[in-house]
């Protein structure tokens, strides 16, 4: 079973808007993640982790980093953070509200 969208929780456009200044989107699901994607995990609109990813288990909504603030490994449980990532392409799920 393949996600439309990774679990984590809804922000508004206003609190993505400042990530989204420095490359970073929303992936459309997380097997868009690949080893060396740089990802912020956010809870309520405050990031609690980023670094880059190392593994990805998409089934089970988990994902790897090494995290910089800790300079650890850190498993990421998606459905409690909402995910962003500078992806190469764009694979985002786009937005409504950026669509008039």
């Amino acid at each position: 079973m393949t996600r439309q969208q990774p679990p984590g929780f809804s922000l508004t456009p206003s609190h993505l808007a400042p990530h989204k200044k420095d490359g970073f989107i929303r992936p459309a699901k997380l097997s868009d993640l690949t080893p060396g994607t740089q990802i912020r995990a956010l809870q309520d609109a405050t990031v609690c982790h980023t670094g880059p990813v190392t593994d990805v288990l998409p089934e089970l909504a988990l994902v790897w980093i090494f995290d910089e603030q800790s300079r650890t490994r850190k498993i990421i449980e998606t459905n409690e953070f909402t995910i962003i990532a500078q992806l190469e392409t764009d694979h985002s799920t786009p937005d409504p509200k950026d669509n008039p």
